[in-house]
């Protein structure tokens, strides 16, 4: 049928099937890399916006820093060392530190250090601004007539320049009042002196400023720190604690981390003094009354000599001395057990606020009683503790601190009980002693009377004498065991102004967000791609239908307008749309290459496939291998082969199908020689019955017999089936796809309209390839396309004219949009 030159074209039309099936995997990756170029102006939105999140994040979030300092827990006691006792110190247990100094009590003790009675503020339009030391208006001489008044803003105007105005809402209730500059101020709440400097900005007009200042309740700092304070073992071999502040000031939190290292060093070399002391006075007082009876016994010994001429007890028998001498000791030692128990229960038999645990717990240091005392007053001191933490929160009256002063005393009891107890068997034992003595001295009767009262007076006198010296020893060594004590609990680390803060750190959000952005892009490009459903190019067509579909060739996107007449290949001739036509018209023979007329029928699935395009570009394109070519438009619902050659649609195949009109009236010329049509005529009523008509078998007949080629513009078999019949009966049965618009589905309809109507020699063309998206699957569709016409490309001379646009990275971005 059509005489054009293939010499130099081997491949057959099933070689070419195959070929295009085999390189179903290469093109997976063209698709997705064609779906990610399409996708790149979401890519872009995507990344820019989550950079522009990030910046906002890290604009409107407020700064949170973290002040540490590092301490460690030591102490040392040299005169320990030397005199080789027993201190009054308690042992060091480090997690009891750490414990204390996570306590409210301590904080509360550490937060008074610091000037935070006030805090200032400035509130902008997101964040607030603490301005702690550095504040340029400071309250001074403040007292808090109504507790009310704490922890609520209370808010200060300088907008006047010599006037001040504070406002605040206490109980729903509000107060506004205007002073003059550094006056005092009188509230009903509270008074002060607010003091201002004078800085430049406060002269500018376009300043804004919202100033406020919070009197602080001791509460309200403590549990406001208590949350941002951390205390851990750094490491337990060294007794090294660190201490850290987090806070949204950065002086703040380095003057709170150092405060409480500070407070703890004092509070323990305190603590330590307070323990010494209370065993010194113990040892004074009983010291003193030693004092008076060994003066006592001695005045009576030396008057005993004086009036009974008595000088020693070298006559008495040694036995009865070594004798007497133990039962001496032992009455010293129930004596020093019997003082040391009654101070024990003075201290204990005190009202709850004034029972002293530094002056208990030294009392039993290194005592017998100390084992047996010593749980029963760990446990009163525990209650004692507990009342002083609730005390922080609740008033006397709460149930909670009735209750708790309830066990205090039941606990106190059971001390004063045990105490008793002790004493008793301890002046028992005393007593008994002093019995077996008394029995002894009676069995020694017959030494001379006077000797014996001697005996008596000096042994007195021994006593006294033993225990004052043992309690001059004690006061000796409790002394120097005090001057001793040195606490060795140093700072490692001083805290220093934290100058980045730790949230939000700066890059890590900037990457966060930026992989959130680039994730989120990759999860739009994978969605586009699995969700995507057109067709794209000639290896989807292959692929969907396993190669059953006969592949002509593809039509490459015309990139400038289309003009009014859609012929295009006479303005270009070697133009790459031209070329393509004509690759499908030497693929046609392929289809069928017997001599004779040939009926071209041209169909879609959907309106906007472009068949109409192809056929009147493709009917050209014969046209200019000498045939005689004419144009049917039996698209009568929707015509438009009138509005591609730009002319009227008065008449046409409706009404030469009726018969109103003869043919040479309805046949017209287009501008190429051997080219012309027949436009589809006003829109019928009945088109399928009109294309069923024997006036259409007979005009086709009589066309045949005058043309060459008789190409039909059908209309879209998906919507209606007015084309099926022409599409049976013609010798070159065309379906069109259009890229980027055609589903993938619509290939269904084809292989449908094949095995129910038995069209074995339909054939497919890809309308509107667009080259520079998808260079890729271009060159695959395009060389194994065309392979027929011109081999894998075109060479030399064949070109499209580009038009220029924008160049650089926005016009690569608009391009792929």
């Amino acid at each position: 049928m059509l005489n054009e030159d293939i010499s130099d074209r081997n491949l057959n039309f099933e070689s070419y099937k195959e070929r295009i099936t085999n390189f179903s995997q290469e093109f997976e990756l063209g698709l997705f890399l064609f779906i990610l170029k399409r996708s790149l102006i979401w890519i872009t939105l995507c990344v820019l916006t989550a950079l522009a999140s990030a910046f906002l994040y890290l604009r409107y979030t407020a700064p949170m820093y973290q002040a540490r300092t590092l301490l460690q827990l030591r102490e040392i006691n040299t005169a320990k060392q030397v005199l080789s006792m027993t201190t009054f110190a308690e042992d060091n247990n480090m997690q009891a530190d750490v414990e204390l100094m996570r306590s409210k009590i301590f904080i509360e003790r550490a937060l008074q250090k610091l000037p935070l009675e006030v805090s200032y503020f400035n509130r902008g339009q997101v964040l607030t601004e603490e301005y702690y030391t550095w504040s340029f208006y400071k309250v001074t001489d403040l007292t808090v007539l109504d507790s009310t008044v704490r922890d609520i803003p209370i808010f200060l105007d300088l907008s006047s320049p010599n006037e001040m105005r504070i406002n605040y809402m206490v109980l729903g209730k509000s107060f506004e009042g205007v002073f003059k500059r550094n006056e005092f101020v009188r509230t009903p709440h509270f008074n002060c002196r607010i003091t201002i400097e004078d800085r430049p900005f406060l002269k500018d007009d376009n300043a804004s400023f919202n100033l406020y200042f919070k009197i602080n309740s001791r509460e309200y700092l403590v549990s406001r720190y208590a949350q941002r304070l951390t205390v851990e073992v750094m490491d337990v071999n060294a007794k090294t604690v660190d201490i850290t502040c987090k806070d949204e000031n950065a002086a703040l939190a380095r003057d709170v981390a150092q405060a409480m290292a500070e407070s703890f060093i004092a509070s323990d070399l305190e603590r330590q003094s307070e323990s010494a002391e209370s065993v010194i006075q113990f040892i004074r007082s009983q010291k003193d009354t030693v004092f008076n009876q060994l003066r006592e016994s001695e005045f009576r010994l030396q008057n005993f000599r004086l009036d009974h001429k008595v000088a020693d007890l070298d006559q008495l028998t040694p036995m009865f001395l070594e004798r007497t001498k133990q039962y001496e000791d032992e009455v010293i030692r129930l004596t020093l057990d019997i003082e040391l128990l009654k101070a024990i229960a003075d201290a204990t038999n005190k009202p709850m606020v004034e029972i002293n645990s530094y002056e208990l717990i030294p009392l039993l240091t290194g005592t017998e009683y100390e084992s047996i005392l010593n749980k029963t007053i760990d446990v009163l001191l525990d209650l004692l503790k507990q009342r002083e933490e609730l005390y922080l929160e609740a008033t006397p009256q709460h149930l909670m601190i009735r209750s708790l002063e309830h066990q205090i005393e039941v606990q106190k009891r059971v001390v004063l009980e045990s105490i008793r107890g002790l004493l008793t068997r301890a002046q028992d034992r005393r007593t008994e002693i002093d019995v077996i003595q008394k029995e002894f001295v009676d069995r020694y009767r017959t030494l001379p009377e006077k000797e014996l009262e001697y005996a008596r007076i000096e042994r007195v006198f021994a006593i006294n004498e033993k225990y004052y010296t043992l309690l001059l020893e004690k006061d000796i060594e409790y002394r120097i065991s005090k001057a001793g004590f040195v606490p060795e609990n140093r700072i490692l680390e001083n805290a220093s102004l934290p100058t980045e803060p730790i949230t939000p750190k700066r890059n890590m959000v900037l990457v966060s967000y930026l992989m959130t952005g680039i994730i989120l892009s990759f999860l739009i490009v994978l969605g586009r791609y699995i969700l995507h459903d057109n067709i794209t190019s000639l290896h989807d067509i292959a692929k969907l239908s396993h190669a059953s579909i006969a592949i002509l060739g593809m039509v490459p996107k015309y990139k400038k307008e289309i003009p009014i007449s859609q012929l295009l290949i006479d303005k270009n001739p070697k133009s790459l749309i031209a070329e393509s036509f004509r690759t499908v018209r030497t693929n046609l023979q392929f289809v069928d290459n017997t001599p004779g007329p040939k009926t071209i029928a041209i169909t879609s699935t959907i309106s906007g496939e472009g068949k109409t395009f192809v056929a009147i570009n493709l009917a050209g394109i014969i046209s200019f291998s000498g045939k005689r070519v004419i144009i049917l438009d039996l698209d009568m619902r929707k015509p438009k082969i009138h509005l591609g050659f730009g002319v009227e649609n008065i008449r046409g195949m409706s009404t030469l199908l009726i018969g109103r009109d003869d043919l040479e009236s309805c046949v017209q010329h287009s501008t190429l020689e051997g080219l012309d049509f027949i436009t589809a005529g006003p829109i019928p009523p009945n088109p399928s019955e009109l294309i069923l008509s024997k006036s259409m078998s007979d005009l086709m007949v009589k066309l045949r017999s005058e043309y060459d080629v008789v190409l039909v513009d059908n209309p879209p078999v998906g919507l209606v089936t007015d084309g099926i019949p022409m599409i049976q009966k013609a010798d070159y049965p065309i379906y069109i796809f259009r890229s980027d618009y055609s589903k993938k589905q619509f290939i269904q309809n084809v292989d449908r309209l094949i095995n129910e109507n038995n069209i074995t020699r339909l054939s497919a063309i890809l309308n509107g390839v667009d080259i520079e998206r998808n260079k890729y699957g271009y060159n695959y569709g395009y060389g194994y396309g065309y392979g027929y016409g011109y081999g894998q490309g075109y060479g030399g001379g064949y070109y499209e004219e580009r038009s220029g646009g924008s160049t650089g990275l926005l016009g690569w971005l608009i391009g792929r949009s």
